[in-house]
Order: structure tokens, then C-alpha cells, then sequence
């Protein structure tokens, strides 16, 4: 099939309240990946695909879209019945939805995200421009496993689900504050870090044929495709080329639950960390549930986007909530030079109540 688009976006969610507001992250991820790209002038060639897995009610009859979605994204909908005996005792294969989408992708390039991460316009922009002049000495884009790290919106900012303007006006704001997720801060390579977009050519999607499908747990699952990548083409840290502009919606309260987020906060198995005698194919023929008829249809605009109410309560909400994550890194800041000053302080505390 002729790629009708410079680049597919895939990503897999659900209809459910996962760890919160997850369908207003969902919402916002798609909204304002639209509408950066139609800043950038990217719109006409993007396409996002959504593999929606096991809903009862599938996301496009609860999802509020802007008018930008109608027939730019796509939905591939794995009916309940098929989940549950696809997923085996995993709570959420996204190795099996996500390669559902790939294998339903039209774009010259699939990029994978998350469903809670905004795509900013200077990705679609500089992504354009290296398009344009691929291929380099050092940079072959069509020949690559591409990876960028992303940034973290403070989980004090994606509690609030504020309306599109206000959470697209803090990204755009701060963007070049907010910490980078790096696995290279613990002596890792680059593509070991949370995901801002793992994206090759789709050539290269359907010769290996995605995403290993028995990585039905959690983690892992990108390091595996690079690692067996690696054996063929070059892995590329596409972030050094054009920075981060991903931005993850935060939805671990503190660094405690996210440590844990595979422990009592979040119950699952993980993958088993392989890295010797991995193939560059390693799924049959009928990957991204290829022997299933699944129901795929493109977002049609039949209800009026509804912008939410821009009051002045969600400002007050969203000045706050900027001060106390200035505050936070203001502390965590001052106390890394002075590990004793949080006990001094606590003596202080101690002594101005005893006197009391």
C-alpha cells in the first residue's frame, strides 16, 4: 500500500479510569498533537492511530476531539471477547495493541507514544526539515531505530485536567524547565529511558514485524526492539538532532509511587530482560492480530467539540499549582547542596514548639 502520510502516530489506550483522568490525558495527548502539527503546518501529513483495546464502550463515542481529528485519526478497535483471550493474564499487552495499530498505519514513518504524552510542534517542524535532508553522513532516517527521550509535566499540573489552552500555554511556557527522563542519569543507554517516541521507517516496522508479542507485561519492550534493530541499522539518539518535545502528563503522585509503579501501587508482571541471542523477526506472519476482522473507523466530527470552561477557578488552580512545583524543586534543589539542613531544620522546628 502507497503511504498516504509522512508519519503515523500509534498509540494504545482503553475506555477506563486508569491511575485517574486518564481519558482527559488521552484527550489532551490527541488535541494538541493535532493542533501543534496544523501549527506547524504538519497536519496534511500526519495521521494518529488508536488502538483501542478491550472497551466496552469504544473511545470514540466518549472521547472530545477537536474538529481537526475528523479523518486524521483513526481508531482500531479490539473488542473485549478478542482482548481478554489475547492478553492471556496480562492487565494490558500494549505489545500486541500497539503493533495492531503499526499493521494499520499508512504513514511513510510510525512513531509510537504514549497516550498521556503531548507532541510539540518543534518535533513536526525540525522532524520535517531533516526529511527533507536525509539522507547524511551521520543521520540516515529511513535506515534508523529513532528514539527521543521526553519531558515530565509535573503530576501537580495533569491532576487538575485543565481545559486544552491552559495545559498547551504551561508546556509551551516551560517547556525547557521540565526534567527530562533520562535513563542516562543511571549509567544507561538513551533508549532504555520512558518512551517520548520510538519511530522508523515503515519498512522497517514490516520486516520485523513489531513489537515482540510474547512482551505481553510490563517494561522492556523497547529495549528489546532496539537491541534487535541494532543488528541491522543504526540506533539513533534523535533528540541530539532535535531536542525533546514530548511531554509526559504525569500520573504517579510522588517519586515514591513511581519507583513502585510495579509494585502495590500498580500490580503486574514484567518482562524478562533478554538481551543475547535475539532475532531481528521474531512474531509470525499474523502479527497485530492480522487474523482478526477488527473494526476500524476514523473519527467523525458528529458532536461540537466542547473547549471546557476556561474560568477563572482553573487559573487560580493552575497559578498555585505552578508555585508549589517551584517550591518542590526550590527544596529538593537546596537541600542537595546541604543533605543536613532538612535535619537542622527539624531541630529548629522542635526547639520553636518546646518554647511555645
Amino acid at each position: 500500500m502507497k503511504p498516504k502520510k509522512l508519519l503515523s502516530l500509534i498509540l494504545c489506550s482503553r475506555n477506563d479510569s486508569y491511575m485517574g483522568n486518564s481519558r482527559w490525558r488521552l484527550e489532551t495527548s490527541i488535541n494538541l498533537a493535532l493542533l501543534n502539527a496544523k501549527d506547524a503546518n504538519f497536519l496534511d501529513k500526519l495521521e494518529i492511530i488508536v488502538s483501542d483495546w478491550g472497551s466496552e464502550i469504544p473511545l470514540p463515542e466518549v472521547l472530545n476531539l477537536v474538529p481537526e481529528a475528523k479523518d486524521r485519526v483513526k481508531f482500531v478497535h479490539v473488542p473485549p471477547d478478542i482482548a481478554k483471550v489475547e492478553q492471556k493474564d496480562s492487565k494490558f499487552p500494549e505489545v500486541i495493541a500497539l503493533n495492531a495499530a503499526a499493521r494499520r498505519a499508512s504513514g511513510e514513518y510510525i512513531g509510537r507514544i504514549d497516550n498521556d504524552t503531548v507532541v510539540g510542534a518543534d518535533f513536526f517542524r525540525k522532524f520535517e526539515k531533516l526529511h527533507k535532508n536525509n539522507p547524511t553522513d551521520e543521520l540516515d532516517l529511513a535506515d534508523s531505530f529513532l528514539f527521543v527521550e521526553r519531558r515530565s509535566v509535573p503530576y501537580r499540573i495533569s491532576r487538575l485536567s485543565l481545559p486544552l489552552p491552559l495545559t498547551s500555554s504551561f508546556i509551551k511556557i516551560f517547556s525547557s524547565f521540565l526534567k527530562l527522563e533520562s535513563a542516562t542519569d543511571w549509567g544507561r543507554e538513551f533508549w532504555h529511558s520512558p518512551v517520548g517516541i520510538m519511530m522508523f521507517h515503515r519498512n522497517i516496522w514490516m520486516a520485523t514485524q513489531g513489537y515482540d508479542e510474547r512482551l505481553i507485561y510490563w517494561g522492556w519492550m523497547e529495549t528489546d526492539y532496539a537491541i534487535r534493530l541494532s543488528q541491522r541499522h543504526q540506533i539513533i539518539n534523535l533528540g541530539v538532532y532535535m531536542g525533546h518535545h514530548f511531554f509526559h502528563l504525569e500520573h504517579y503522585s510522588n517519586l515514591t509511587e513511581y519507583k513502585n509503579r510495579n509494585g502495590a501501587a500498580t500490580p503486574r508482571k514484567k518482562n524478562e530482560a533478554i538481551t543475547e541471542g535475539l532475532s531481528c523477526k521474531v512474531n509470525s506472519d499474523g502479527w497485530g492480530l492480522a487474523k482478526h476482522d477488527l473494526t476500524e473507523s476514523a473519527f467523525s466530527s458528529s458532536k461540537a467539540f466542547q473547549k471546557g470552561n476556561l474560568s477563572i477557578i482553573s487559573i487560580i488552580k493552575l497559578f498555585l499549582a505552578i508555585v508549589l512545583v517551584i517550591k518542590d524543586k526550590a527544596s529538593q534543589f537546596l537541600f542537595s547542596f546541604t543533605p543536613d539542613l532538612r535535619v537542622f531544620l527539624g531541630k529548629i522546628k522542635r526547639v520553636v514548639l518546646f518554647l511555645k
